[in-house]
């Protein structure tokens, strides 16, 4: 051990030495904590999971300060004992890292990811991927960040990849993933989709177009988006426009004339423009909407790449603000336009990734359902869930305000478009199937089928559900069916098919045995209804919708009847394409129909079922274009995978369980009792999850953490994380954002480079509020690094007093000084403040806390005293109160702190050292009163300098002082020579209980008790009267010019509160200096 320091702290000698020796212990894993007992095996888990920087970016502020604030939570749980885990991990970034490489391939090869091709594009990227990432590591070991290495994780690693399949498939076997076509927001940079919360929104100033508009004078900014109008709506019971409701118009236009329909609908603003909108539901979100309600029909007008479509005529090519010139000009000509408003503010919505005007498009997608009821969430869907469990308070987020901006969010959500145009990522495990032959030179090539359903069997008018038991037709169903005959003479179809139980076989027979060859299939069948069958078929009926993904009790489920007739399907497509083919079959059968090829959910199949609705027709009729398979895999011939990546929040959303396991990690024998909301977890999953904290941005509430609560809901019916701590904006020192072009950016790894990571932590913490954007300047940094080297000294200082650990024993209380007692005191008030400091989440002022006690309390005065004052276990007291502060200390400063634990002696070290508490002896039966007696030496003395100051005594000048005590006579003569030499400057001191008022001296009070310093000899004092004299004729004009103006009522009305307030205050200080210069006053003459 070194006896002496180094007189400064280097931290480039230590901090990457210090990293290793933690990493290199295992001590980050909580199971090596237990194996080496540092923890017990049943103590409680504290988990995080790290949120995931992006591979493109290197550590920025906003990541600094959430490793900040996380690791001291981290640190903090591991030294009480908990199983502290934090699992550390980057985020694949598809759309921001495929963007990098695509500028990259293209500045050095001139080149696009079409020139060399999906797999050859992808690997570049992973070039790209494996150095970024190394680089992101390595820079998050740079932050003191105590994380998990051994359970390191990639959102697109192996285990991720095999995770999100899983999710993506159980979401679309229960219905929640669903293909459909809607309006999206669409990027013509990027050529892709984005989420709604993915758009972000700039004031634009532009125009305002009012168009002649048939009947009509419409206001609209796009006017080129005429040409894709289908409507005009209104406002309902709209007194201007109520007789033209349900009218149809032949409206003027630069193509010519076009007809639209008049609809009233809640989403027009009455108050905007003229009242009646122009309505075009390919391009805008509440045109959709209302096309919807109001079976509009939609026709697209632009194109992915942002410009006009064929249908455009002349305009054709044009980009849209290309057309917009050009057909505003043509309508100018034409006399359509009314007049055109300039100075038009608006929000134009941008894509967040590059800036690009969003345009929105009509595009076949996958989403994900936030409404569709989900049996084990308990019927509620996976936004009512999300919402619930915030409302009950099982979600906490700090600060609370943000509470309400995430359910405002989550009550207005809409269904979450997860897919995304671009080919890094994880790619969507949905294979396609479409009609082929090369025989064929039809147009359509599709197989026409006509579906059958069986005719009425004796268990149908017994309510009984057959299943896949043999029953026989009635009298009522060959009557049905001789009269099925009839109609279809007339068809003609290239096959026959049935299923093999004998209802189907009889009555397809019987329809259509004189002309065709009926062919049997038993992947036609009815469902399995196990031990329901031939029981009362509402039992069936009213547990349908349950056994959709589980199978009827010793039976089938509706999806296994899915996979035999897309089975199927599949050898229909491929031997019958361009031609018809009839079916005679079952309920089931026909339900996965509609699902296959209506795309339907089972449950939208179940809920419009014709049987329900006695809808029967002869025949229903299907178009088997395409065919899609969800799952790992599929192989055989024609299937292609879905060539789209999922939004990259859809794995980052599975943070929480993915990386402690799932699906792996819940036992496989239980899937059915999972899919009631009761899994069985094991491994990590069972030990880590839920975890307990979340730290990050308030900007990705909605783009993140609502999406892990939702996903963490439906994975495993209980919420991710327990709290969920928002940080703000990092700003520069006069409060504005940072930026390169700004020049005003601080690089995080050159300040630790410069003045080491505590520093940079801690400029980071203190002066930072939850949810509140927080200032940082480089001076700040340099502070708290001469703050540390602050403690590095008091370090050096104690090891004067107690080099050796062995000389380091049990303090003995009994003879303990008053200012020993006062130290004690404060530490002990201190463990107990900064312990309930963290475990609220108070982490500026726990970090306040401990630097006021450190510099204040310990280096002003206790190291002072202890130089000078005589007693036996100064050294021992030292280093006790160091030790415990170290420990204090280290979740916010860990390298200084480890770095003089080591130094000091010990061999373990600090990061898994015990978190102090207030029951060891050292606070055992400490008296109440030294904190309140040291406090009044302290002010005593602070009042004595400030005497000297005010009277400009020189520093070397020692001098005379009297102090008449009063009540404290003998605890201040107790304690003469702390007063003495406490950088008072005191030659001779005279403490009395009381006294004459002395001449011509320095006065002040404290308290009751009186302080006076002779000036004789010391300084002019008719020099001095006449100064004082002076500046009391200032405060009184100073006083009365302020008194009149809080007089005048108009400027307390009219001002700010904070102006008034403020000049309040420099009134109050005025008063407060002008009565103690009467003072002093007195005692000069």
């Amino acid at each position: 051990m070194k006896k002496d320091l180094p007189k400064a702290y280097n931290p480039q000698d230590y901090e990457d030495s210090l990293y290793k020796k933690w990493e290199e212990s295992g001590l980050f894993n909580p199971d090596v904590c237990v194996a080496k007992k540092v923890c017990k095996k049943n103590a409680k888990p504290f988990t995080v999971v790290l949120p995931p920087p992006n591979i493109t970016d290197k550590l920025h502020l906003g990541h600094m300060v959430m490793v900040a604030i996380t690791d001291i939570l981290v640190r903090y749980n591991r030294m009480n004992g908990k199983r502290a885990l934090w699992i550390p991990g980057t985020d694949h970034a598809a759309i921001a890292t495929q963007n990098v490489v695509e500028k990259k391939l293209w500045k050095e090869e001139h080149k696009t990811r079409h020139d060399l091709g999906r797999e050859k594009f992808l690997e570049e990227v992973w070039k790209f991927v494996k150095t970024t990432q190394a680089t992101i590591i390595n820079q998050l070991k740079k932050t003191g960040a105590s994380l998990d290495w051994s359970r390191e994780a990639f959102t697109l690693d192996e285990a991720r990849q095999a995770a999100v399949k899983r999710m993506f498939i159980d979401m679309y076997n229960e219905g929640v993933i669903y293909r459909g076509s809607r309006v999206v927001n669409w990027c013509p940079r990027c050529q892709s989709t984005l989420a709604d919360d993915e758009v972000e929104y700039k004031k634009e100033i532009g125009k305002l177009y009012w168009l002649k508009y048939g009947p009509f004078v419409l206001a609209t900014s796009r006017p080129e988006t005429k040409l894709g109008d289908t409507a005009v709506a209104v406002y309902p019971g709209d007194e201007r426009y109520k007789d033209m409701v349900g009218k149809k118009y032949m409206i003027p236009g630069v193509l010519g004339e076009f007809e639209i329909t008049v609809v009233a609908d809640r989403a027009v603003d009455p108050k905007f423009g003229s009242g009646a909108i122009k309505v075009t539901p390919a391009h805008d979100f509440t045109d959709y909407e209302i096309s919807q309600r109001h079976g509009i029909a939609m026709k697209q007008i632009i194109n992915e790449e942002g410009k006009m479509m064929a249908n455009c005529g002349k305009y054709a090519g044009l980009t849209t603000a290309e057309a917009r010139e050009a057909i505003v000009q043509d309508m100018q000509k034409m006399g359509l336009i009314d007049h055109i408003e300039e100075g038009y503010v608006h929000n134009l919505a941008v894509c967040y990734r590059c800036g690009t005007g969003i345009e929105p498009l009509p595009s076949k997608q996958w989403f994900v359902s936030v409404d569709k009821k989900i049996k084990k969430l308990g019927g509620k869907s996976l936004k009512e869930k999300a919402i619930e469990v915030v409302k009950k308070g099982e979600i906490k987020f700090t600060p609370e305000r943000f509470t309400e901006r995430y359910l405002d969010w989550m009550e207005n959500l809409h269904d979450w478009c997860i897919s995304r145009q671009i080919w890094f990522g994880h790619q969507i495990p949905a294979w396609y199937k479409k009609v082929k032959s090369e025989k064929l030179k039809v147009k359509n090539n599709a197989v026409e089928i006509v579906y059958y359903v069986h005719g009425t069997t004796v268990d149908n008018e017994n309510s009984k559900a057959s299943g896949q038991y043999d029953t026989e037709l009635s009298e009522l169903g060959i009557k049905q069916l001789h009269d099925l005959k009839e109609i279809v003479k007339a068809e003609k179809f290239a096959a026959v098919f049935c299923s093999d139980l004998k209802r189907a076989v009889a009555s397809a027979t019987i329809a259509f045995g004189d002309n065709y060859e009926i062919i049997q299939d038993k992947r036609l069948r009815e469902c399995d209804y196990g031990d329901l069958t031939r029981g009362d078929n509402k039992k069936v009926e009213a547990i349908e919708k349950e056994i959709i993904n589980r199978p009827f009790p010793n039976g089938e489920s509706y999806q296994d009847v899915e996979k035999r007739i897309s089975e199927f399907l599949e050898e229909v497509m491929d031997k019958y394409a361009g031609k018809k083919i009839a079916i005679v079959a079952h309920k089931a059968p026909q339900l996965a129909m509609e699902v296959l090829l209506n795309n339907k959910t089972w449950e939208q199949a179940i809920d419009e079922d014709w049987r329900k609705r006695k809808a029967w027709q002869p025949g229903w009729k299907y178009e088997l274009k395409e065919l899609v398979y969800v799952g790992e895999e599929k192989s055989g011939k024609n299937w292609t995978q879905d060539s789209d990546v999922l939004d990259t929040w859809f794995s980052s959303g599975m943070w929480t369980f993915s990386t402690l396991g799932w699906p792996d990690n819940v036992e496989k024998q239980n899937f059915a009792s999972l899919q009631k909301g009761k899994s069985k977890k094991i491994g990590d999953l069972k030990e880590f999850h839920p975890t307990q904290f979340l730290e990050t941005g308030y900007e990705i509430i909605t783009l993140w953490v609502s999406r892990m609560i939702m996903m963490s809901l439906f994975a495993l019916n209980e919420i991710p994380f327990a709290n969920v701590y928002l940080h703000g904006m990092v700003l520069d020192a006069q409060g504005k954002k940072m930026s390169k072009s700004k020049g005003n950016g601080i690089d995080p790894l050159e300040m630790i480079q410069k003045y080491g990571t505590d520093a940079v932590r801690m400029s980071l913490i203190v002066g930072n509020t939850p949810g509140n954007d927080t200032r940082m300047s480089e001076q700040k940094i340099a502070d708290f690094r001469n703050f540390a080297n602050k403690l590095w000294n008091i370090a050096r200082y104690a090891l004067t007093l107690n080099p050796s650990p062995a000389g380091r024993g049990k303090l003995n209380t009994k003879v303990l000084t008053l200012a020993d007692q006062w130290i004690l005191g404060k530490m002990k008030d201190l463990i107990i403040d900064v312990t309930a400091d963290i475990e609220n989440f108070r982490f500026s002022q726990a970090g306040e806390r401990l630097r006021d006690f450190t510099w204040n309390d310990l280096a002003d005065w206790y190291v002072e005293i202890a130089k000078f004052e005589q007693g036996e276990q100064k050294g021992e007291i030292l280093m006790y109160v160091l030790e415990e502060l170290l420990k204090l200390w280290h979740p916010f400063m860990p390298f200084v702190t480890e770095a003089i634990w080591q130094e000091i002696g010990h061999n373990d070290l600090l990061m898994v050292a015990n978190w102090p508490t207030t029951a060891g002896s050292a606070f055992i039966n400490l008296p109440a009163s030294p904190v309140k007696n040291i406090e009044l030496i302290q002010s005593i003395v602070i009042a004595i300098r400030n005497l000297r100051s005010e009277y400009k005594i020189p520093p070397a000048q020692k001098v005379k002082t009297v102090i008449y005590a009063g009540a404290q006579v003998g605890l201040l003569q107790s304690q003469a020579e702390l007063i003495k030499n406490l950088r008072t400057g005191i030659s001779e001191l005279e403490i009395k209980t009381t006294g004459e008022k002395l001449k011509q001296a320095a006065f002040t009070a404290v308290d009751e008790i009186e302080i006076y310093i002779p000036l004789a000899g010391l300084i002019d004092t008719d020099k001095e009267k006449a100064r004082m004299e002076k500046r009391a004729q200032e405060l009184n004009k100073l006083m009365k010019n302020l008194e009149s103006k809080l007089d005048n009522e108009e400027f307390v009305k009219r001002a700010p509160k904070e102006i008034v307030e403020a000049e309040i205050a420099k009134l109050e200080n005025y008063r407060a200096e002008h009565k103690k210069l009467k003072e002093q006053t007195k005692h000069l003459k």
